[in-house]
């Protein structure tokens, strides 16, 4: 059994005549022009890698785990070697739609399920919360538990997995955080984020009880000129290195091409160290910018976000929502567009998008909206790379209670009355907003 990383949250595991490759993103920005890999992978590099892959396993939906243009360009190499593309069994088809489309193999993983690649390899997919899952990989007599940024965080998620897995012997895992975290002055709010996720490392490492933890999954930065300031309380590698000096488990930290069998290797992982200090150290070179959008361009992109609200949603009940529920949901928001220097508010039940002067819920760019109104998944593009600001206290809180719509939709929530009466996914909701809220306030 060998593992040779590539890329952010993609490794080789090879065994015998069965190559697994994850989560293939090797070039170009993700999250609307928000992340950019540290280092990008070459051309000829992915060829290679591909000549020995069998299986390539998508985690999930995410751009820099699911790369549309990486299965645009090397399409045809992946028909022609016959590899097999691996993917949680959801309802949700579009990804799904995506590949078939192209042309590709698709086998579904059953969640909790042994799915046999060949040659003594066989794998398990575990769902985690929404979107997300993680592999457990059996190659001979190892056992690698790939859980690239599933939110394992608590000693009880954690045991949730292990009943489904046991434990393992090698951990590949998340090491930073990937996502807004508060405006430009909460530096707290980031500091306490990354501590969090070494927390969340150390946690697993106790239920799991690997001898080899490979931290990966967090090799890109905040790449434009609004969110390059997240960067400033990131962990890096040597930091992982440092705070789990005296831990009872190795951490093999690795360079693009490196390989390892699963023994520690220091001078490998301190070698891979100082490579990653030079594009840690150039985070803020050739940051992104967008293109205004102007204000007709803007209502014809509303329109586009409108109909499929009303598509995929009761009317009726979310009038019913917006007036009667004590969460305050679907409530207007008002957008401050500093490019345009204009504020618009948007009633996500009467379809309206007005120009106002009422004081600015959200600040962001024109291109930044005009990308939420026309993609689904927009609203969660935006939380993720933080190309916006909070304008006023609660902010963010209500416009995710409202031009957040889609992503339940996406996760194939309709909103209508049967909603407004599940508590479990009401309560999600609502929790994870109290977090973000307490967190901005600094008091989280």
């Amino acid at each position: 059994m060998e593992i040779e990383f590539v890329n952010h949250a993609s490794v080789l595991v090879r065994h015998g005549d069965v190559g697994l490759l994850s989560d293939p993103w090797y070039e170009g920005p993700a999250f609307h022009k928000g992340w950019r890999l540290l280092v990008e992978t070459q051309p000829e590099q992915v060829a290679d890698i591909l000549s020995r892959t069998t299986h390539i396993w998508l985690s999930h939906e995410h751009p820099d785990h699911f790369s549309v243009s990486f299965f645009k360009r090397f399409g045809q190499m992946i028909r022609d070697q016959g590899i097999t593309l691996l993917f949680q069994d959801i309802d949700d088809q579009r990804v799904a739609d995506f590949l078939r489309g192209e042309g590709f193999q698709i086998t579904f993983l059953p969640f909790e399920t042994a799915v046999s690649l060949g040659d003594d390899v066989s794998v398990t997919c575990i769902k985690d919360e929404f979107i997300d899952s993680a592999l457990s990989i059996r190659a001979g007599q190892t056992h690698i538990l790939n859980l690239n940024d599933c939110n394992v965080g608590t000693r009880a998620r954690a045991e949730e997995i292990a009943a489904v897995t046991g434990t393992c012997d090698i951990l590949l895992t998340q090491f930073s955080y990937a996502a807004w975290k508060g405006g430009r002055e909460n530096r707290d709010w980031r500091v306490t984020a990354a501590a969090e996720k070494l927390d969340n490392i150390r946690v697993q490492a106790e239920v799991f009880q690997p001898s080899m933890v490979i931290p990966f999954a967090s090799f890109v930065s905040f790449a434009h000129m609004r969110n390059s300031y997240l960067n400033d309380a990131a962990n890096t590698p040597r930091a992982v290195v440092d705070a789990f000096a005296n831990a009872d488990f190795a951490t093999q930290v690795m360079a693009p091409g490196d390989v390892t069998n699963g023994t520690y290797d220091p001078t490998a992982s301190t070698a891979a160290i100082a490579w990653w200090d030079a594009p840690y150290g150039s985070l803020e070179d050739g940051l992104m910018t967008y293109d205004s959008v102007s204000p007709q361009a803007l209502q014809q992109a509303f329109g586009i976000w409108r109909e499929r609200v009303f598509k995929n949603n009761a009317r009726a009940t979310m009038w019913i929502a917006q007036k009667l529920s004590p969460i305050r949901v679907l409530q207007p928001v008002v957008i401050a567009l500093d490019d345009l220097d204009q504020s618009w508010r948007i009633d996500p039940v009467a379809g309206s998008f007005t120009q106002t002067q009422d004081a600015a819920d959200l600040t962001m760019h024109s291109e930044s909206l005009a990308f939420l109104f026309t993609n689904s998944f927009g609203f969660d593009t935006l939380s993720v790379n933080g190309t916006f600001e909070e304008a006023r206290t609660g902010g963010f809180s209500r416009a995710a209670r409202s031009i957040a719509i889609e992503n339940l939709n996406n996760l194939g929530i309709r909103f209508d009355m049967g909603l407004l009466f599940n508590p479990k996914i009401i309560g999600v909701i609502l929790t994870r907003l109290r977090g973000v809220s307490a967190k901005i306030k600094g008091n989280g």
